[in-house]
């Protein structure tokens, strides 16, 4: 059947308990996460087989992080290890008005942002593997960074295997859009599933679109990206913000046409990693080729789920998605 790999940083989250800004707080919880690693996550809960790729110190904090990602039913087999540094984050959690806010620390020193194309054997990490996930993290880390992403790629598509990206451009990790654009660009020509927003098309793609009325836009968007990149799927959310702790989401997939989930509202308690339950259920739906439209609304609700998660990395089981899908919000399960 094969593997799903990821390829991404690992990093260590310090989170702000109760609510409170780091300045009130003598207090903070660390756990571990990361794009690759949250969408294994998920993946690993809906029954397929998956492999972590990074670069972790020799030392506690990488033995910890192992933990994590073992506890999660992550195969740390390809989980590589050097260096002394992680990357960190801190997380202050919003309430009501007051936005959440995160605030990196130490990034470019770590050792997953140090780790060369050298130390990754690339022909044996591709053997059985089907599919391979990225994100535009990782392309924004650093150059060397960069060129193991597009030497696997290179290797995995002569292989046959399946590139899923994810654009997710940060601005904190760009010197600015012209930066980004032909590398993204260059991302996507290698690439079959993609998830990108309608931001992404306007300011990395410069695209543009002759409807004002802001579905048929994004939905213009979404076919632009899909045939001038030759993809297979392209897939995004709609986001509507009714508080800081209340959205309403619903779930675009692009195929042979549009399908649209069903709008959820969505009461959150951790906003990480609520993209990453999305693309988790949207790749969980094609590697187990349910129709288009069950593939968009499971993913919808695995996304939704992920938002009332403690933590990153989703953890909810098939059955907790299909019974959202079919009941929506309930009573106490007994």
């Amino acid at each position: 059947m094969g593997k799903i790999l990821a390829f991404g940083e690992v990093m260590m989250r310090l989170s702000v308990p109760d609510y409170k800004k780091l300045s009130q707080s003598s207090m903070l919880e660390y756990s571990f996460s990361g794009t690759g690693m949250n969408v294994l996550s998920g993946l690993s809960q809906f029954g397929h087989e998956v492999e972590l790729l990074t670069k972790l110190p020799k030392n506690s904090l990488g033995e910890a992080a192992r933990a994590q990602i073992r506890k999660l039913g992550i195969s740390d087999q390809k989980v590589i290890y050097g260096d002394e540094y992680i990357g960190m984050y801190f997380l202050e959690q919003g309430y009501g008005n007051r936005n959440s806010k995160v605030t990196y620390t130490n990034r470019l020193e770590s050792s997953f942002c140090k780790s060369k194309l050298e130390e990754y054997n690339l022909d044996e990490i591709l053997k059985d593997v089907k599919l391979i996930h990225f994100c535009g993290i990782s392309l924004a880390v650093t150059e060397n960074i960069r060129e193991i992403i597009f030497e696997m790629v290179k290797k995995a598509k002569q292989k046959n295997i399946l590139i899923s990206f994810d654009c997710n451009y940060r601005s904190t990790l760009w010197e600015n859009y012209e930066e980004a654009r032909p590398i993204y660009k260059k991302m996507l020509e290698l690439s079959d599933i993609v998830f990108a927003s309608e931001q992404d098309a306007i300011k990395i793609f410069e695209l543009t679109s002759e409807f004002q009325e802001e579905d048929k836009r994004r939905e213009d968007f979404l076919y632009q990206i899909k045939n001038i990149f030759s993809l297979k799927v392209v897939a995004c959310t709609k986001r509507e913000i009714l508080s800081n702790n209340h959205h309403r989401l619903t779930g675009i997939y692009l195929n042979d046409k549009i399908y649209y989930s069903p709008s959820m509202d969505c009461f959150i308690l951790d906003r990480i990693g609520g993209g990453d339950g999305f693309t988790a259920g949207i790749l969980h739906g094609i590697l187990k080729e349910y129709s288009f439209q069950d593939t968009v609304e499971f993913a919808m609700a695995s996304g939704v789920l992920a938002h009332t998660t403690s933590g990153d990395s989703p953890i909810s089981s098939i059955e907790d998605v299909k019974k959202i899908i079919k009941d929506g919000v309930g009573d106490v399960s007994r």
